[in-house]
């Protein structure tokens, strides 16, 4: 399902009217169906906290992971939402039916797409939210206010949503876990090898921020 309301109201409106009642989320962990990803988190994307994916394009392991996710929540028939804040989430290189049980709202301005992010995670109707930053102006991502991110982090935690952030650089304050992707090959033209791309994906987890910045660094110069 694709959305770009035009107001954090009407997003509201198109959640309570899609899902009138509480879907019931998974307790534990939400796996991503790659290998590496999945044995660096202990199973998957963990409930209640946010996880960040450092990749250095949005066609490299990014995408990737973000494919291998909505196959993996719509086996388990868990819903996602993905907010796509530089609009670069390519449906054709998804399986159609892995797209029946994704809300995706497009993005339009940083700060609207962060609080429409939020409204999201407080819904309550997702197993996890995906806020995908990567092709974002990356001055206006380092201007964000930590409070964003506080807010943010409280909102998952209260929520017991599974929250991963996609960034080109390491971004998010204090994130409970980090992951530095190694590139992987585009996906547009290689449908038949989606599962061996994900095989092959390097993983690396960053351990503390300076850390985590010196080797998202090294990934995008890579």
């Amino acid at each position: 399902m694709s959305a770009a309301p035009s107001t954090l109201s009407a997003l509201r409106s198109l959640l309570a009217a899609r899902f009138p009642e509480k879907n019931r989320r998974p307790s534990g962990g939400v796996p991503t169906g790659v290998p590496a990803v999945d044995a660096a988190l202990g199973g998957g994307l963990p409930a209640g906290r946010l996880t960040e994916i450092v990749s250095a394009a949005p066609s490299s392991g990014g995408q990737t992971v973000l494919a291998a996710l909505l196959v993996a929540t719509r086996a388990a028939r868990q819903r996602v939402a993905l907010v796509d804040a530089a609009d670069g989430f390519a449906p054709d290189a998804v399986p159609a039916d892995a797209l029946r049980h994704l809300v995706w709202v497009r993005g339009r301005e940083l700060e609207a797409t962060l609080a429409a992010a939020d409204v999201l995670v407080r819904d309550g109707n997702f197993a996890a939210v995906v806020l995908d930053l990567r092709g974002c102006d990356e001055r206006a991502l380092g201007k964000l206010p930590a409070a964003t991110w506080h807010r943010l982090h409280r909102a998952t935690e209260a929520s017991a949503v599974a929250v991963l952030v996609q960034s080109t650089r390491p971004l998010v304050p204090a994130v409970p876990c980090r992951l530095i992707l190694g590139l992987a090959q585009p996906l547009g033209s290689r449908r038949a090898v989606r599962g061996e791309l994900a095989a092959r994906l390097d993983v690396t987890m960053a351990r503390g921020h300076a850390e985590a910045r010196d080797e998202g660094q090294e990934a995008l110069a890579g």
